[in-house]
């Protein structure tokens, strides 16, 4: 079940709370050295995915701050 988050077209937008509804649908992530963004969501059903996916798509600033709170774990600075 996906938690309440803010619609594509809010401009709040958590790049927590969309990791997190990632990882609760059955998805999962991976940032390269080269800062690519690799989603995993083969085991992700279809009608939770998309409208989870739609906040992001086609928006390279919230796409920017999944990378970054990523970074910010990887180092220990965000749970």
């Amino acid at each position: 079940m996906i938690m309440a988050t803010q619609t594509h077209s809010s401009p709040f937008f958590s790049p927590a709370a969309w990791l997190h509804n990632l990882v609760q649908i059955g998805g999962g992530y991976a940032l390269t050295t080269e800062r690519k963004l690799w989603l995993v969501v083969e085991h992700c059903p279809s009608d939770e995915l998309t409208p989870l996916m739609a906040q992001i798509v086609s928006n390279h600033d919230r796409v920017e701050a999944v990378r970054l709170m990523i970074e910010r774990r990887q180092i220990g600075e965000a749970a």
